[in-house]
């Protein structure tokens, strides 16, 4: 009994943390000055898609069990819920921020290679 509602409290925050830090990484690419810095919020949004894909298993696992303990599933349906919301919000900021990276580097190469 136990385990099952902390199988289902560990889904949740990790949705919960799969949705906070593209948020946080959004935050931070607004101020970016560098490269390293948009390394860093890289780097957050490919965390909080592994964390994400965590907690959907986790509470996939954790909604079964409560099932079949007859136990109440309302907090593993919820973090399912937000797991799902924080890894898709996750991987589109991962994917446009990377587009992003790679057309900005594409074109300094261009113009390094024109120069030089």
């Amino acid at each position: 009994m136990d385990t099952t509602k902390s199988q289902q409290m560990t889904g949740l925050i990790l949705g919960i943390i799969s949705v906070a830090l593209p948020i946080v990484a959004g935050i931070i690419a607004d101020n970016a000055s560098s490269i390293g810095v948009v390394v860093v919020v890289i780097i957050m949004c490919l965390a909080a898609l592994v964390l994400g894909i965590i907690g959907i298993v986790k509470s996939a696992g954790a909604m079964k069990a409560a099932g079949a303990a007859g136990e109440n599933k309302v907090v593993s349906i919820i973090g399912l819920i937000i797991s799902i919301i924080g890894t898709v919000y996750s991987a589109i900021d991962f994917f446009a921020v990377g587009i992003c990276v790679a057309c900005v580097l594409c074109a300094a190469g261009s113009i390094a290679s024109q120069l030089g």
